[in-house]
């Protein structure tokens, strides 16, 4: 998308101390107070897998999360995306290898990260070009929605 490294901070989830979801969960909800105390203008996305929740009740855990701990929820205006990958990321790389998908079904993680580079490079031209074929998992154009709307014409 034409970030450099230095522009992007990744913060993944300790591996072997718990529930991931929760974490990125917890961890989501204390951004927007930071988001909006910050004069450096940025935008952050958590993303967490869909398991059996599907991509609004994923968002609801977040918003909920966020009114629990007394903090408002996202605004429309803020680079703040939900991405949730439904059942899981390895449903979208499947998808994006040529495959056809189920979001309910669950597919085989990839024995190395550098595995699911030709499926991101195929995200990437569907992102800069014309978009998802309208056969893509529906998690999938709500990614892509989030995005486009929150953090590509915030940013």
């Amino acid at each position: 998308m034409g970030w450099s490294k230095l522009q992007i901070r990744i913060v993944k989830s300790p591996t072997g101390r718990g529930s991931g979801e929760q974490w990125v969960r917890e961890k989501y909800a204390k951004e927007p107070a930071n988001y909006r105390k910050s004069h450096v203008r940025y935008a952050f996305l958590a993303i967490v897998d869909g398991n059996t929740h599907k991509v609004l009740g994923r968002v609801t855990q977040f918003n909920n999360k966020c009114l629990e701990m007394r903090i408002p929820v996202r605004y429309d205006s803020e680079s703040a995306a939900i991405i949730v990958p439904t059942r899981n990321i390895e449903t979208w790389i499947k998808y994006l290898d040529g495959d056809q998908v189920d979001e309910t079904a669950s597919y085989p993680k990839l024995r190395y990260e550098s595995e699911c580079k030709p499926a991101v490079d195929k995200l990437l031209d569907y992102c800069k070009g014309s978009g998802l074929p309208g056969d893509a998992p529906h998690s999938l154009h709500a990614a892509c929605d989030e995005f486009r709307l929150r953090i590509r014409q915030q940013g």
